[in-house]
């Protein structure tokens, strides 16, 4: 499992416990600080965003989690900010993505 997030240090293991992950042997987290477009988003958020880089940024922390962790089998999107790259993220790795949005609709499916 690939977790995909805006500042990887920042996604601590309790934070991982509270959420009722205790194995994270085939968890790996990668983070988005790298990311020069990216970071606008806290870092200037008023200056206009190349959505295309921002786009390409991502798609790449995502390629670069699958090579790197060869037997990842889906995605986890856990920055509010990053559901509209997921159906990219998919197209591009051919895994699974899921994220608050996929939640919402499965808690919704299920009512």
């Amino acid at each position: 499992m690939a977790v995909l997030t805006a500042k990887a240090a920042a996604l601590k293991p309790e934070h991982l416990a509270a959420a009722g992950i205790t194995r994270t042997d085939n968890l790996h987290v990668h983070g988005l600080e790298g990311c020069p477009q990216w970071s606008k988003i806290f870092t200037s958020p008023d200056e206009d965003m190349d959505l295309e880089a921002v786009r390409g940024e991502i798609l790449g922390v995502a390629l670069d989690a699958v090579r790197t962790h060869p037997r990842t089998a889906a995605f986890v999107l856990e920055c509010t900010d990053l559901p509209p790259f997921a159906a990219a993220i998919r197209n591009m790795t051919g895994l699974p993505v899921f994220d608050f949005i996929t939640m919402v609709n499965t808690v919704h499916a299920s009512l």
